[in-house]
């Protein structure tokens, strides 16, 4: 038994003397002697524990920062809940390894967790950190649910209790009504092992009643990834109780969901100036947000953010064009959604964009007609076309004057409005202008280099494009330095791999 006990210990939690399975699972075992057993429940509780930390082991995974529970699992498979369900005996073993429990997944669909069994996961997990995640199976987030507020309630206040043991706390809700309000529920409390806290609603029915706290405390001086709906972001983050300036490790931040009934948005600019008082904030994510102001009452620009990556998802084209005028740096990527991008003012200056669900009507040069970064990526975009692929390979007059000048690398994923000639014309053109100022004879060297007029393309990479001839996939083979080109749709393009923002899946 020393040799199974000593897998479940885990250095990076401070508290391993409470990891190993307590000694009253060979009292539940011996005491259903007289019990009639079936395979099951005769199995040998050395070998129960053999499978169960084989379970366990397989649901976490090794980072760069050590060893954490997988994200991806779907509910009805969720180490240790499944097993816990097949008999009491099982869950009753189960019990007593505490490492078991250090994920508390509380369901608040109609297959909600029950408080008493809530109760029990805080109480098996011991003293240990803690990964909390508050979520609905995925197939419950249409229809209507009129009791999810009272369960999420119900959950958030178990969940405070152990607020100091907490590393992770996660919220995946239907309502933002339903999520709770860091203004009230967390006043007071200390969380010194929270690196994550995320509360993600997908419909804003309004908030909790606004009522300001002058003196509001909630220390987590170790949090590094933030995620709130725009009500929680509002009322903790702006003005003179900007929480974000008491964040020093704070790299992530994310702001979502307002599109309340009323028609009434908020303030861009309290929200910019709120982000730009971040000491050490390296990533913006903005979704789904509706603004009520989207110019400043002067005309002086005195908000500079500076970023490393930046994600702005459905907004309108004023608001994102503002967006783009106030980061001043130039972040390494800049990822642009179902965003009304037409009407953008200002030019990117990202080494890398990636623009995802463009509708047709929208004009990819607008945004990109001065930007000079290296890789450009479309998902999903049906304005991207002949005619974009037209405005690239024209210099002007003479040759001198080209819209994204410094784009080396090109990715397209279900595009297909474009045809593989014109987009041979644009490498063969490009390609040919480089070489007249700088010679090369390999691309890889040409990566960090900037060319005075135009850059080459060294790179293309087609998932789900049009139909490609045996002799233009030769030619783009010879001619690039990285080439592949797939005619199959996908139907699901790859997503962020930001670990800290995938949830527990629904199945």
């Amino acid at each position: 038994m020393t040799g199974t006990n000593q897998v479940l210990l885990d250095p990076s939690n401070s508290s391993d003397e409470d990891c190993c399975p307590d000694e009253s699972l060979f009292a539940v075992y011996h005491s259903r002697a007289a019990a009639t057993r079936n395979f099951i429940g005769a199995l040998p509780i050395e070998l129960l524990l053999a499978i169960f930390t084989h379970l366990y082991r397989s649901s976490r995974r090794l980072t760069q920062t050590g060893e954490i529970w997988r994200l991806d699992d779907p509910l009805s498979s969720l180490f240790p809940y499944a097993p816990a369900a097949v008999c009491s005996m099982w869950c009753s073993v189960l019990s007593c390894v505490p490492e078991f429990w250090t994920r508390v997944v509380i369901r608040v669909d109609s297959q909600h967790t029950q408080s008493r069994d809530v109760r029990h996961y805080f109480e098996w997990s011991r003293n240990l950190h803690l990964d909390v995640i508050i979520t609905r199976h995925h197939d419950e987030f249409d229809g209507d649910d009129k009791r999810e507020g009272s369960k999420v309630f119900k959950a958030t206040r178990e969940l405070v209790r152990h607020i100091e043991r907490c590393r992770s706390i996660r919220f995946n809700v239907m309502y933002s009504s339903s999520l709770p309000s860091i203004l009230h529920d967390f006043h007071q409390e200390t969380a010194p092992h929270l690196h994550t806290l995320k509360l993600k609603c997908k419909v804003d029915d309004g908030g909790s009643p606004y009522r300001k706290l002058v003196h509001w405390r909630f220390d987590a001086p170790g949090l590094r990834h933030l995620y709130l709906d725009a009500r929680n972001f509002f009322d903790v983050c702006v003005d003179r109780n900007n929480w974000l300036r008491r964040l020093p490790n704070l790299n992530s931040l994310s702001v979502s969901r307002y599109r309340y009934l009323s028609g009434k948005g908020i303030d861009l600019y309290k929200l910019l100036r709120a982000v730009e008082e971040s000491p050490s904030l390296a990533y913006l994510e903005l979704k789904d947000l509706h603004f009520s102001r989207l110019r400043p009452w002067t005309t002086v620009n005195d908000i500079s953010i500076d970023l490393i990556s930046m994600n702005l998802e459905d907004l309108s084209g004023e608001a994102f064009s503002e967006i783009i005028g106030y980061v001043d740096s130039a972040p390494d990527a800049t990822r642009i959604s179902r965003c009304a991008i037409t009407t953008c003012h200002h030019s990117l200056i990202s080494g890398g964009v990636a623009f995802h669900d463009l509708s047709a009507d929208q004009d990819l040069m607008i945004p990109l007609a001065h930007w000079r970064g290296r890789t450009l990526s479309l998902v999903n975009c049906a304005c991207f076309h002949d005619d974009f692929l037209r405005d690239m390979i024209d210099g002007g007059p003479h040759d001198q004057s080209f819209a994204c000048k410094g784009v080396k690398e090109l990715y397209l994923i279900n595009c297909t409005k474009f045809t593989p000639r014109l987009l041979k014309t644009l490498v063969l053109k490009r390609r040919k202008l480089a070489r007249r100022s700088i010679f090369w004879r390999h691309d890889q060297e040409t990566l960090d280099w900037t060319f005075p007029i135009v850059a080459p393309i060294t790179l293309i990479s087609v998932e789900g494009g049009p139909v490609l001839s045996k002799k233009d996939r030769e030619w783009f083979d010879k001619n690039l330095g990285s080439f592949h080109w797939d005619e199959q749709v996908l139907h699901s393009p790859f997503e962020d791999s930001d670990d800290s923002d995938h949830d527990i899946r629904g199945g």
